[in-house]
């Protein structure tokens, strides 16, 4: 790790004294470390090549972003700070371990922490309107000048294709829960294409996007608790906003949390909805049409769809995606995103309502 953590750190600049590293964050993904150098510190990662098979081009999504948000200057009314690629010493943006692991390097953001639920009024408009500024930010960011590091990503199809291949060669097991999950997506099939349709139809475009904005990817200023910046920066690419939109309110609006214990806790806050996209207006504007208020129901309905069919499909295929400490983890990770489903799905007036009727406020 001490060899590691040198490429990145320039002794001549540097007091030289051993790193200390420990573990950052919950992701479900790469492993994550923060270095502390001196009075230097820095956030280190391991890529996950089984999820991105294609490294350098996560990489370079991420050079081009950083060198975007570069040169922006911070006109809003709270703090706000950029995750910015570190480049090693040689001036690369990763470097590849004898064993061709992929390590980068990225800003640390100090004074900051993360909620990986959202429990109050006040930090789901936070969510809201950092994923807003966000989108604000790479407006002028044309997507494709960005590469599509995971081809079909938020294409549900796609995902329920790949369920369809890895049902018909798996050893089925048995059990409530996984009938319940099988029956579950045999009853919404249809109509899963409801965005994907859209694109082609040239109702809604494809533009630059995070990819991944849950709530636990938002950074909150430890004293003031605003948000101060979204991480996890890997899935930035070309998309859908209603991805973004949709994933960001099946995170914070679920209170119970993705690991929920008790499914029946498991309902979708419309109240955090509303608070969520009077955040999100205030930090993009004017950026959706009346038509794309009007996809945002089903944003959140299927990209929670998504999410759960995500969790089967690898629980079936033998956990090989998502991180697990026990075998039936991921199937517990369905269950939950699908009694989300169902709790959004009898929501839906209200849902709708307020996508169409919220209006940016000021924030902190």
């Amino acid at each position: 790790m001490q060899e590691i953590i040198a490429q990145f750190c320039n002794s001549s600049a540097l007091p030289v004294v051993e790193a200390v590293v420990t573990v950052l964050g919950v992701g479900n993904i790469n492993d994550t470390w923060l270095v502390r150098r001196g009075d230097f510190s820095f956030v280190l990662q391991r890529l996950n090549r089984q999820v991105f098979p294609l490294p350098h081009l996560v990489m370079a999504n991420l050079a081009t972003l950083s060198r975007h948000l570069a040169g922006k200057v911070n006109a809003s009314c709270q703090r706000w700070e950029n995750s910015i690629l570190l480049p090693t010493n040689d001036g690369a943006p990763f470097y590849t371990d004898h064993q061709g692991g992929c390590w980068r390097a990225v800003s640390y953001i100090d004074k900051t922490t993360t909620h990986q639920s959202i429990a109050t009024p006040a930090r789901a408009k936070q969510v809201g309107w950092a994923l807003g500024h966000f989108h604000f930010l790479l407006a002028d960011l044309p997507a494709e000048e960005l590469h599509e590091t995971l081809p079909g990503f938020h294409v549900l199809p796609c995902y329920l294709d790949h369920f369809d291949r890895v049902i018909s060669g798996a050893t089925m097991k048995s059990g409530s829960g996984l009938r319940f999950c099988l029956d579950f997506v045999a009853a919404r099939r249809k109509g899963a294409d409801q965005l994907e349709q859209a694109r082609q139809q040239g109702k809604v475009r494809v533009q630059t996007i995070h990819g991944d904005p849950k709530a636990g990817n938002v950074l909150f200023d430890v004293a003031s608790d605003c948000a101060v910046s979204l991480i996890d920066l890997d899935t930035v690419g070309p998309g859908l906003i209603h991805y973004d939109i949709g994933d960001c309110l099946r995170s914070c609006c679920n209170v119970a949390g993705e690991a929920a214990a008790d499914l029946s806790q498991v309902v979708f806050d419309v109240d955090l909805c509303r608070e969520v996209l009077v955040g999100y207006f205030s930090g993009a504007g004017n950026f959706l049409s009346g038509h794309d208020r009007e996809l945002i129901f089903p944003a959140v309905r299927l990209i929670a769809f998504e999410l759960g069919l995500r969790f089967l499909t690898d629980y079936l295929a033998g956990n090989c995606y998502f991180k697990v400490l026990h075998e039936e983890e991921n199937l517990h990770r369905a269950l939950v995103q699908f009694h989300l489903v169902r709790s959004i799905e009898s929501r839906q007036g209200e849902i709708e309502k307020i996508a169409l009727k919220s209006n940016p406020v000021t924030c902190c």
